[in-house]
């Protein structure tokens, strides 16, 4: 029986559509898809989330100014206010109450680094209604890195196999499967209440 239910953050509570963004900001064509190869796209990104720095170390944006030195007026421009791509989704509140109506502690298990973390906690609702979490600058370790799993298991004494976790990328829910969570791969709200309606998890959204 599930009794606990850990949730991703972004592309599950809150949108990471740094596509939009960068489009809001007048930047398309060419240039996009320079940024974004450089930067969110760039495997160097996970050493944004693993950061506990306040700000984005300034090392870290040189050695992302480095993928395209043509461009790194606008890498540094955007690794600094990247914090603002993240956007809270409209029933993320609603859905956690909902599954703490049906008598579930949630957890947030999520790739952050602080600097940005930080606009989060203090803009998005739904951290009200949270039991808590763990976040991989807290840890060092990044999903799907085995040490971020045993960090929430540690933390609060989860028996995997009484949670459920969700995420929407496949190799995080791999890697979660391999410690022996129930998994529900996320594509959006409907999918995900069915899939938990399967596995026996109460909502009433």
């Amino acid at each position: 029986m599930i009794n606990t239910v850990i949730l991703d953050i972004g592309n599950v509570l809150a949108g990471f559509d740094y596509i939009t963004y960068l489009k809001e900001k007048g930047i398309s064509g060419s240039l996009m898809e320079r940024l974004c190869k450089a930067t969110v796209e760039n495997t160097l990104w996970r050493e944004i989330d693993r950061s506990d720095s306040d700000t984005i170390d300034e090392s870290l944006i040189t050695e992302f100014m480095s993928q395209d030195p043509e461009i790194a007026v606008e890498i540094r421009h955007f690794l600094q206010n990247s914090y603002e791509i993240a956007k809270e989704y409209d029933y993320a509140s609603d859905f956690v109450r909902s599954l703490k109506r049906g008598g579930y502690p949630v957890y947030l298990l999520s790739n952050y680094g602080k600097a940005n973390f930080k606009y989060a906690r203090d803009n998005f609702d739904f951290f009200k209604y949270v039991d808590g979490g763990v976040i991989s600058y807290e840890t060092g370790y990044v999903k799907p890195e085995a040490g971020i799993y045993e960090a929430i298991i540690n933390k609060y004494n989860i028996k995997p196999e009484e949670a459920v976790f969700l995420d929407d990328v496949k190799a995080n829910i791999i890697a979660a499967s391999d410690f022996g969570f129930h998994t529900i791969h996320f594509k959006n709200l409907s999918q995900a209440i069915k899939e938990l309606h399967q596995l026996g998890v109460k909502t009433d959204i």
